[in-house]
Order: structure tokens, then sequence, then C-alpha cells
């Protein structure tokens, strides 16, 4: 059996800025559709569909993710930078282990990402 995620849809609480988060650092630009009487944002992540839905209109009622990426970077602190600038937080200080340095940050929603930059 082959799987492949296609696509991955985010409840979004703070809308503006997690469209201006993922611009500012991942260079992602959302397209506006209207669907179930809202406003969503679709772009294309790479291979991947992503589509931000308000929570509100999900019904996400989750104060945190229940998913983490991990994203590997060409350099960490260019990417640490952008977001911090961004509305992103530290949650984790730089480390190097297993080949890495790697840190975890929130997006402004509060979600966690770990970016990896190979040594």
């Amino acid at each position: 059996m082959n799987y492949q995620i296609e696509g991955l849809t985010i409840a979004i609480t703070d809308m503006p800025k997690m469209l201006g988060f993922y611009k500012a650092v991942f260079d992602i630009n959302f397209t506006e559709q209207e669907m179930y009487g809202a406003k969503l944002y679709a772009a294309q992540w790479g291979d991947l569909k992503l589509l931000f839905c308000p929570a509100s209109l999900a019904q996400n009622t989750a104060e945190q993710n229940r998913h983490q990426f991990d994203i590997v970077v060409d350099d960490l602190d260019q990417v640490l930078q952008a977001a911090k600038a961004h509305g992103g937080q530290m949650m984790s200080h730089v480390t190097e282990e297993g080949g890495f340095r790697s840190a975890g940050l929130y997006d402004p929603d509060h979600n966690s990402m770990v970016f990896k930059q190979k040594l």
C-alpha cells in the first residue's frame, strides 16, 4: 500500500497573523476562497496543498496544536529571525545533535514546529 499526504488543513484563530507569518517565513502565497460562507485561504507548500480554515468554522476549540512540523532549512538563524519578527515564539534554544542544529518555535496560533539545519 502506498500512502501520500496530499493536503493539510489548519484551523486558524488569528488569520491575519498566520497569513503574514507563513508568507514571511516560508514564502507561501495564499489565495482567498469563499467556502461554507466563510473566507478560507489556500496555497501550495512544496508538494502539499495547504488550507487555512477559521477555527470557528472548523469548530476547533483546541488552544494548542495536536501536530508538529519538523522542517529542514538551509539557514536556521535566518529562518528563526524571520519567524520571531513575524510573531513566532521560541519554545527551545538552538541545540546541536544527530548531525543537525535545531530549535523549536511556536507560530502566532501557538502551533509548534522544529526547524533543523544539517551540519
